[in-house]
């Protein structure tokens, strides 16, 4: 008995470190990037379009605020039932971008998936994104920037909503990056910018000129 009771003191001990240091992380990541802890519906595995969220599909987590989609679900009954219209990488925050019926926008692309990313306007050119623009995605935390991967843009808070303000962008990429997408919602701050045009190879104006020029040239002296 006396064993019995030693076990369940040291079972006890361990559930409150437990405890103690989940508490210990959540006061770290609110000293960090400060504002307040809410509870959201996330999901609890990689869900495919058409899949309808079960009991066990969804958890319900706590995630600073302020790095959250303004219209991040928080209550379950908001979900549970309804079927995904795009793929749903496991640990994401439930949005109504994943929920959202085929309406004209953009498909995800084979071979990629399709994540949701808090983000403002003034870390993605102004809000100036449209369905199916070809982006980079950076974080940045502790003054260093780092490219996380290539995307193309499904969705916006402003097109999706017919909002001046810009709070979410559905991306689609690839799989192998999910993951590093997902961490730096939580770790930094996700800014996406449009690249631009290549630019043609140096000389090749010239070339073309230079040709041209040479060609008249021959044609005046056979002329």
């Amino acid at each position: 008995m006396a064993a019995g009771i030693a076990a369940m003191l040291i079972s006890m001990g361990s559930v409150s470190s437990v405890r103690a240091e989940v508490e210990r992380e959540q006061q770290e990541v609110l000293a960090r990037y400060g504002g307040d802890l809410v509870s959201v519906c996330v999901a609890t595995r990689e869900l495919e379009p058409g899949d309808s969220l079960g009991e066990a599909d969804v958890a319900v987590e706590e995630w600073v605020a302020s790095l959250l989609p303004s219209d991040a679900t928080r209550d379950l009954d908001e979900v549970i039932g309804k079927p995904v219209t795009s793929r749903v990488p496991k640990g994401a925050v439930l949005c109504p971008a994943y929920f959202q019926a085929d309406d004209g926008s953009v498909a995800v692309p084979a071979g990629k998936v399709a994540v949701s990313v808090p983000v403002d306007s003034q870390h993605a050119v102004g809000g100036a994104l449209e369905r199916g623009e070809r982006v980079d995605v950076y974080v940045s935390r502790d003054a260093v920037a780092d490219r996380l991967c290539a995307a193309s843009v499904l969705d916006t808070s402003m097109l999706a909503e017919r909002s001046s303000e810009l709070t979410w962008a559905t991306l689609a990429v690839d799989p192998a990056s999910v993951k590093e997408v997902l961490v730096a919602t939580s770790a930094g701050t996700v800014t996406i910018v449009v690249p631009g045009a290549a630019a043609p190879p140096e000389g090749a104006e010239g070339s073309e000129h230079d040709v041209g020029a040479e060609g008249s040239a021959r044609d005046g002296e056979g002329a």
